[in-house]
């Protein structure tokens, strides 16, 4: 899909405006959305990664189930994997579609795709979604017509040239290194940093919510793939680079909003030379599994990342 013309203007909830997210179409089991990226999503390099847009990836993966429902049905998303094709543009825009596949009584599945505004394929995605009977702690109606969320200034990034990976995860941890824009969004503090091991903390707060009056799964993807990274980054010296090329995420129970701290972990699992697996979660303070991830993270050069 070409971006290269405006979108109609549709109101959004205030976490999609939050996050520059507006929607360019909506149909039943068919949607269209574009993010504007920049600065303010990027990661402690200062980086678009997959993080920056998970607001509207779970937009077009769990919305193209939802946009399928009757009346009086709710969906939550269980599942979603990403798959990266190319890097991401560190401004500009980028889309995403929704595409409903399979709809039946208890199981939607939808797929799509994130684009440049080159139209250049940037992900394509698959999203598994259960239908409940739950209802909304907010209706969807008056949720989309809800106070504008105040944007939060910027946090910085800081120049890591020269230093190894567990230096750069390290400072972070010590607050010498700034922990960059998406962590600061997400409020992702860091508590324990070993070589191919991280663990952080971040609370469930009201911007992060969805209808149902818990964090939002795009909110959830953010954090997996922020502690990714940072688990990723301890395995490079000071010449090296990484990119996540995917995740398989498990949505297993929806953390509430005002709920305690959760705690985001992730652990090398294998490394090699060009590939590691990286297993993350989120869990609370007794140790139940909110959210379970599998990622494999390319190991590369910083010259061919930069070129």
């Amino acid at each position: 899909m070409s971006i290269d013309s405006p979108a109609p203007t549709v109101k959004l909830d205030p976490l999609n405006t939050l996050m520059n997210v507006r929607a360019a179409s909506i149909a039943p089991g068919d949607l269209a959305f574009v993010q504007t990226i920049g600065g303010r999503f990027h990661d402690h390099r200062g980086r678009t990664v997959l993080g920056s847009l998970g607001v509207m990836i779970d937009g077009a993966m769990g919305g193209a189930v939802y946009s399928g429902l009757t009346s009086g049905h709710q969906s939550v998303l269980a599942q979603v994997t990403v798959s990266a094709a190319a890097d991401i543009p560190t401004t500009g825009s980028v889309s995403a579609t929704g595409e409903l596949i399979h709809l039946d009584d208890g199981v939607g599945l939808a797929s799509g795709q994130l684009r440049s505004e080159d139209n250049i394929p940037l992900a394509v995605m698959a999203g598994r979604a259960m239908i409940v009977s739950r209802a909304p702690v907010v209706a969807p109606d008056e949720y989309i017509a809800g106070p504008a969320l105040e944007v939060p200034a910027p946090e910085e990034t800081s120049d890591l040239i020269g230093l190894s990976g567990s230096a750069v995860v390290e400072g972070i941890l010590a607050g010498t290194i700034k922990r960059g824009p998406l962590a600061g969004l997400l409020d992702l503090t860091l508590t324990e940093v070993t070589p191919g091991s991280v663990v952080g903390e971040l609370a469930p707060v009201e911007w992060m919510a969805n209808p149902l009056g818990a964090v939002q799964g795009g909110v959830l993807i953010s954090a997996v793939d922020a502690i990714t990274g940072l688990a990723a980054q301890t395995l490079t010296n000071a010449a090296q680079d990484y990119r996540v090329l995917d995740h398989k995420i498990d949505f297993l129970r929806s953390p509430g909003i005002g709920g305690p701290v959760m705690r985001a972990e992730a652990d090398v699992i294998r490394s090699g030379r060009r590939l590691a697996l990286i297993e993350s979660r989120i869990v609370d303070h007794t140790g139940q599994v909110y959210v379970r991830a599998t990622s494999s993270v390319q190991m590369l050069s910083q010259e061919a990342h930069s070129q």
